[in-house]
C-alpha cells in the first residue's frame, strides 16, 4: 500500500515540519500541500529534524482534484463523527477499524488533513471515501493536526506490514461509476433531491469495503449500457 499525505491549507508552517518528520519516523514520503496559507519557513525545517527531503520534494497543489488525481482510495480525518442515522454523507470509522479495512489493499491512498483552525469542510469531506477519527476525550476531542498526523501514520505502517494484493478501483473510475449513475438517474426521471440521495447512498456502498477493478467495470458497463438504451427509445 502506498500512501500519500495531504494537508489541506496548512496555517502553521512548523506543523507542516512535524507532518514530514512522521513521515519518516514510519517510512513514508509522499506529500502534498493543498493551497497552504504559509511558507516554509525556518520552524518548519527545524521541527522536521533529518526530514528535511520530505520538505525539500513537497508538491504544492492548488485544489483537491489535483492531489487526488492518480489515488484510487481517499480518507479524510475528523474530529466529528456523525450519529444520525438518516444522515447519508460519510460513515465514520475509528481508525483502528480503518487500519483493519485497508490491510489488504495493494493501491494508492490519500488521507488527507484539515486546516488547524476549522479542519475539512464538508464539501472536501463528500469527495472522501472514508472518514476517520481517533477516538479522544469528549472533554476535548481536537488533536493537533501533527499529532493526528502522527498517530495515523503508525497505524497505517502496522496495516501495511500485513497487507496483501488486491487489484483496487481507483477513485477516478469509481467517480466515472457515480457520474453514469447520475445520468442514468436522470433519464428514468427521477427528481433532483432523490438523485442526490441516492448517489450519495451508491457512493457509501461502494466506499464500505473494497471495491475490485471488474466489480466496478461490470456495473459502470451495465449502467452504460442501460442509459445508452434509454436515449434511443
Amino acid at each position: 500500500m502506498r500512501v500519500r499525505v495531504v494537508l489541506v491549507e496548512p496555517e502553521h508552517d512548523g506543523n507542516i515540519g512535524l507532518v514530514a518528520r512522521s513521515m519518516k519516523n514510519f517510512g513514508f514520503n509522499d506529500l502534498w500541500l493543498i493551497n497552504p496559507k504559509v511558507n516554509l519557513g525556518l520552524e518548519a525545517k527545524a521541527l522536521a529534524s533529518k526530514a528535511q527531503d520530505l520538505l525539500s520534494n513537497v508538491k504544492v497543489v492548488e485544489n483537491l482534484e489535483d492531489a487526488l488525481e492518480d489515488c484510487d482510495y481517499v480518507v479524510a480525518t475528523t474530529a466529528t463523527v456523525g450519529r444520525s442515522p438518516s444522515n447519508l454523507n460519510r460513515a465514520h470509522v475509528t481508525l483502528r477499524e480503518f487500519s483493519r479495512k485497508i490491510y489488504r489493499l495493494n493501491t494508492k491512498v490519500a488521507v488527507l488533513f484539515g486546516r488547524e483552525s476549522r479542519g475539512l469542510t464538508n464539501d472536501e469531506i463528500s469527495r472522501c471515501d472514508l472518514v476517520v477519527h481517533i477516538p479522544t476525550d469528549p472533554a476535548y476531542k481536537t488533536l493537533n493536526m501533527a499529532a493526528a498526523a502522527s498517530i495515523t501514520l503508525y497505524e497505517i505502517s502496522v496495516a501495511r506490514q500485513t497487507q496483501g494484493k488486491f487489484e483496487y478501483a481507483s477513485w477516478k473510475m469509481r467517480q466515472r461509476l457515480l457520474n453514469v449513475f447520475e445520468e442514468l438517474s436522470k433519464e428514468v426521471g427521477l427528481p433532483p433531491h432523490r438523485i442526490r440521495l441516492a448517489k450519495k447512498a451508491l457512493r457509501n456502498v461502494i466506499s464500505r469495503g473494497p471495491s475490485s477493478r471488474r466489480e466496478v467495470s461490470l456495473i459502470l458497463g451495465t449502467l452504460r449500457r442501460a442509459t445508452d438504451k434509454l436515449k434511443t427509445r
